[in-house]
């Protein structure tokens, strides 16, 4: 009988075990940089208010760092250089367990060895549309090389592949060098240094992984590129949004609007474009415009973005919005704007917050200027006087004050010595007369 309880407990826990899961070491040196993957399927995820470190059941300042790339969770942080069991520990998350929402805290163990690191890396994981750089320091107290290894880009047509990252950049003597494909970095005791990589073409977001490794220590970095820009090569069919990341921060329980702006920097008009947001932004972000039928070269859609907060804290939300046009017969042309927030329930809008529209005011376009100080409005910067175009400035008014006043000027030149002219006769008639 104690046998079948006993197998029936066990069963009930296997789903709870399996619930949410780490992908994490259990054992660090000191100075390593942590870096864990959390799968599970959260209603309130983890974030860094909630996210903690222990050692026993004493809370240890260390900062953490909280990426989501597609539907997994990213922490990484930097450990310090003490020997003891700790305890990584979410609380205040809403996971599903089965069919059900459990609330207990989420704990992972771990333990500090007395073995130093051989270099930590910041960061531990890394969402990009650009360039970036890796900074590793030297932990050891002699000199240390790191290898450098970048993981192939898949092809989805066809088994060819190309390289993830075109090249390393080094700099040399205050100037910058590629070295292609994988390469190595020297240290010396104590130093850091900056490993910059400049990304290849890449035409769809992607995932992939960039190690670093020395003789006792190695990390994996996933790096999650959702757009290289020099990618977009198609000068015919071109847009773009008018700024590559819009952040911010709102208040629970509150609702925002922002407005971006999809430009047509192309040499053709464009159809047919559809807007979409990744799945991180769903529960609190909706699309007021989704698709355009028409875009002009050279022209502008206006897009409205209504934020909607809930009634907890938020440490970071974040994806993008997608813009997509086809056409038959040719390659698709993408555009992507980054979008993270914060959701803080102390936060508070300056007093008497008003949209643009409210204090009747006009939001300028991407190529248009205020034509005094714009102020700070709650939907964006609002120019209370006159937009003007970028580019055709006031030359022309000052163009013809310069005129007026050089007639001003002249006619005062001509009066001044006509009035003298005049005196001068008077005076001669005088002397003539006597």
């Amino acid at each position: 009988m104690k046998l079948k309880i006993t197998i029936m407990f066990l069963l009930l826990l296997l789903p709870l075990a399996s619930a949410v899961e780490f992908d994490m070491k259990s054992n660090f040196s000191k100075g390593e940089t942590l870096i864990t993957k959390i799968s599970g399927n959260f209603q309130k995820p983890p974030f860094k208010g909630t996210t903690k470190f222990y050692r026993g059941h004493v809370r240890v300042p260390i900062d953490p760092s909280i990426l989501k790339i597609n539907d997994e969770f990213y922490i990484y942080a930097q450990l310090p250089e003490n020997e003891a069991n700790y305890s990584l520990v979410i609380e205040d998350a809403k996971y599903y367990v089965g069919s059900l929402i459990s609330e207990d805290d989420l704990v992972q163990n771990f333990s500090i060895s007395n073995n130093l690191a051989d270099f930590s890396v910041d960061p531990g994981v890394v969402i990009t549309d650009k360039d970036f750089s890796l900074e590793v320091q030297n932990l050891q107290d002699s000199k240390l090389t790191i290898q450098i290894l970048t993981s192939p880009l898949e092809i989805d047509e066809g088994n060819s592949e190309t390289g993830f990252f075109a090249s390393l950049l080094e700099e040399e003597s205050g100037e910058t060098k590629v070295v292609q494909g994988d390469a190595s970095v020297t240290l010396k005791s104590g130093e850091i240094e900056k490993i910059k990589f400049k990304l290849e073409d890449i035409e769809n977001p992607v995932l992939k992984t960039i190690t670093l490794s020395s003789e006792n220590t190695e990390y994996e970095i996933p790096v999650y590129v959702f757009l290289n820009e020099s990618s977009k090569k198609d000068k015919k069919r071109k847009f773009d949004f008018d700024m590559p990341e819009l952040e911010f921060t709102m208040s629970t329980n509150s609702n925002l609007t922002k407005i971006v702006y999809l430009i047509n920097e192309g040499e053709d008009d464009l159809e047919n474009i559809t807007l979409s947001i990744s799945e991180s932004l769903e529960p609190y972000m909706t699309l007021l415009t989704t698709e355009i039928e028409d875009l002009k070269e050279d022209e502008q859609e206006k897009i409205e973005l209504y934020f909607q907060s809930g009634d907890y804290d938020l440490d970071l939300v974040e994806g993008q919005i997608k813009a997509k046009e086809s056409y038959e017969g040719e390659q698709d042309v993408y555009a992507y704007i980054g979008v993270s927030f914060d959701i803080l329930e102390s936060y508070t809008e300056e007093p008497g917050a008003k949209t643009c529209l409210e204090v009747g005011g006009t939001i300028c376009t991407h190529d248009q200027k205020c034509d005094s100080d714009e102020i700070n409005a709650k939907d964006d910067k609002c120019c209370l006087t006159e937009c003007q175009e970028i580019g055709s400035d006031t030359s022309g008014k000052i163009i013809g004050w310069a005129i007026v006043i050089i007639v001003l000027g002249f006619l005062a030149w001509f009066f001044k010595f006509k009035y003298k002219g005049a005196k001068g006769d008077i005076s001669l008639f005088k002397r003539k007369k006597k």
